[in-house]
């Protein structure tokens, strides 16, 4: 299996568009905000700049019609501390943030920042022998999560084993696992002839969509469960 290395980051330069954004959440929060955009996908780092270590918290998002942006802040165990959800225009970002660890939203407010030094974010992963491992997401204690652990069988085999639920107080399961064939850096989930998911490998993450809009009543799991989203891989 070719290396997606140079030729995917070598293409990616090509069609990155990047900002730093600076600004206030809440109008007394200052944060800086570093992005990456390809393809509608957002790659990036957000910083509270009124913090001691003022470290960066990685941001997974997309653009959604009409410049809509949804970001989310990973942490490091693949829990989501908090959301944006803006207008990106005129170069400016305004919207909500939100916690998930409580029902609070506050306005945000943020205005392109001239940043030459600002390295592209990468897109791609290395190399296929990387995709192996766990990977996770979790909208806090109380909100949607999910686990996948895939395992390299031989040659381009690949098992997994996933599982998510709904939020609290009643959560409904969705789960599968089985083997799959990695195919255009890409799995695909098989539950049952009637229900799909793509799994789509990313530098240090992966995303799972459902292959055919509507599917999920053929999936035969909980009620809203499903097992798309955005998993960081932390192990």
């Amino acid at each position: 299996m070719l290396s997606f290395a140079g030729i995917c980051h070598a293409q990616q330069n090509s069609t990155i568009q990047k900002y730093t954004l600076t600004g206030f959440i809440n109008k007394k929060i200052p944060v800086e905000l570093n992005i990456s955009i390809s393809n509608q996908l957002i790659l990036g780092n957000i910083r509270y700049l009124n913090t001691k270590l003022k470290k960066p918290i990685k941001i997974i998002g997309r653009v959604e019609d009409q410049n809509q942006y949804s970001l989310h802040e990973f942490e490091k165990d693949g829990n989501i501390s908090g959301s944006i959800y803006a207008t990106f225009k005129d170069n400016k970002l305004e919207g909500n943030w939100s916690a998930t660890k409580a029902d609070t939203s506050y306005a945000t407010s943020l205005i392109v920042k001239a940043n030459p030094n600002l390295k592209p974010e990468i897109f791609s992963p290395f190399q296929t022998d990387q995709l192996a491992g766990e990977y996770s997401y979790q909208y806090g204690e109380k909100g949607y999560q999910g686990n996948i652990s895939i395992k390299k069988l031989s040659g381009n085999i690949y098992t997994y084993d996933i599982g998510s639920v709904t939020h609290d107080p009643g959560r409904n399961i969705a789960d599968a696992s089985g083997k799959a064939i990695l195919k255009n850096n890409q799995l695909i989930i098989q539950v049952n002839k009637s229900c799909k998911f793509s799994v789509k490998f990313y530098h240090g993450f992966l995303m799972i969509t459902q292959e055919s809009p509507g599917q999920l009543n053929d999936c035969e799991f909980g009620f809203n469960a499903t097992l798309e989203g955005t998993y960081l891989k932390v192990k």
